[in-house]
């Protein structure tokens, strides 16, 4: 596999991005349009695309937020021909890079517990930590999301600070709900929702930290 990644700054650069965009998600109303990705580039946020020849193949948006060292990543998304060869981890450095060479010592982003896929790089991979549980965030978002309750987890990944130690630790089991049974939202999926809401989103809340994540056993790790 020949993968470039680039940094993309101007409208036709980044007029690739809501399109592909779209594919990944499978809604048509979420999209990041190609004038807002130039504010908030033009503002000091960022975009890599990831190309196999000028075929997009991935990419990775964020903005500053209102913590100067702090970039929110608004979202990272891979072709799923290009899935399970590591360059999701690829992007998500080089945005990490990219983000010490312009001041930003931290990246927060968001994603859905229950894709036990995602929290394995974020959380095991990247060394990045649950901070905050959001109960239905976006509002209905479709797409592959379906109609279940958009509940995500916000991680912030420390770009140049050393792994905190925990005094105490417990482990959360996480139920079945595949990708598919999430985009029909079916009642598996519906009680795996509800399930690890009401088992996570009151620990975080006091102060438990989601620091790592078996896929192999589904459960999460929380430490404070």
């Amino acid at each position: 596999m020949t993968v470039e990644l680039r940094v993309l700054r101007t409208a036709d650069e980044l007029a690739v991005m809501p399109k592909f965009e779209a594919g990944i998600w499978g809604g048509n109303d979420d999209r990041v349009s190609v004038n807002m990705l130039v504010a908030c580039i033009e503002e000091g946020g960022m975009a890599i695309g990831a190309f196999d020849g000028a075929r997009m193949v991935g990419s990775v948006f964020g903005f500053r937020t209102y913590q100067t060292e702090v970039l929110h990543s608004h979202y990272m998304a891979v072709d799923p021909e290009y899935r399970r060869t590591g360059l999701g981890e690829q992007l998500k450095r080089r945005q990490g890079d990219w983000c010490l060479a312009n001041g930003m010592t931290a990246v927060r982003w968001t994603f859905d517990p229950l894709r036990l896929a995602n929290a394995h790089l974020n959380l095991n991979k990247l060394g990045a930590v649950g901070i905050t549980y959001h109960i239905d965030h976006y509002g209905a978002l479709g797409g592959i999301n379906g109609a279940l309750p958009s509940d995500r987890l916000t991680v912030q990944w420390d770009l140049a600070g050393e792994s905190p130690q925990y005094d105490e630790q417990l482990v959360l089991a996480v139920p079945v709900a595949s990708s598919e049974q999430i985009a029909a939202s079916t009642a598996e999926a519906v009680h795996a929702r509800m399930t690890l809401r009401e088992a996570m989103a009151p620990r975080v809340a006091a102060g438990w930290k989601v620091v790592a994540v078996d896929r192999e056993f589904r459960t999460y790790t929380l430490g404070r």
